[in-house]
């Protein structure tokens, strides 16, 4: 715990306790009130306002040395491909045996998915690099510093999928969270190789949009 600021250690806390309250099913008239997302900005804000302390203040986000990055780390490239075979895959099985998780999911991203397709990738962009800055930028960067990086990317990637869990039958549910734990720990793992949130940001974005266009 000496490696972190008592600071960074409550936005942690604050982010950790909110990724759960989606399980809590919280109602106002007749709605389900999704506190999940607010996690995203906490960390938001929780990275801009402790990165004064790195020794570089792009650290972990430097939108300048995105090609640079992937060029020098190969493996954060192999790493990157894997969240579109994982959708593609995810899709491929949910129609052979569990039709209805197409519409499971298409419920959970309702708010994020128009008739507009400029508008849902535009949105889709925002939403995907705010929870890159926030789980991997700030969340991920953090634990490691005070547990070992495993540990850290199964905590940052159980939290990440809690955040998305939406109420159904079980087998849905636990077919949605694991590919959502899966992404996210691929995800995890092009930050550890490249430090940079905009390059886990690029799969992450493009694969949901993918499975946007799946499910449409």
């Amino acid at each position: 715990m000496k490696k972190i600021s008592k600071s960074v250690l409550i936005f942690l806390i604050v982010m950790a306790i909110l990724s759960f309250t989606n399980l809590l099913n919280i109602k106002i008239d007749g709605d389900v009130l999704k506190l999940s997302g607010i996690s995203v900005i906490v960390g938001v804000i929780a990275y801009f306002v402790t990165r004064k302390a790195n020794k570089n203040k792009d650290e972990g986000l430097n939108i300048k040395t995105i090609f640079k990055d992937f060029k020098e780390h190969p493996k954060a490239i192999v790493f990157a491909i894997l969240p579109f075979i994982t959708c593609i895959l995810s899709t491929v099985i949910a129609n052979k045996f569990l039709p209805e998780f197409n519409e499971h999911v298409n419920n959970r991203a309702s708010f994020a998915i128009s008739e507009d397709l400029i508008k849902t990738i535009l949105l889709m962009a925002v939403l995907t690099l705010g929870e890159e800055i926030a789980w991997r930028g700030f969340f991920q960067k953090q634990t490691t510093k005070i547990i070992k990086f495993i540990p850290s990317i199964i905590l940052t990637s159980l939290l990440f999928a809690l955040g998305h869990y939406s109420s159904g039958s079980f087998i849905v549910v636990a077919y949605d969270l694991l590919f959502v734990f899966i992404d996210s720990s691929l995800f995890g793992l092009v930050f550890k190789e490249t430090d940079n949130a905009w390059c886990s940001w690029i799969p992450h974005f493009l694969a949901d949009i993918l499975g946007v266009l799946l499910i449409i």
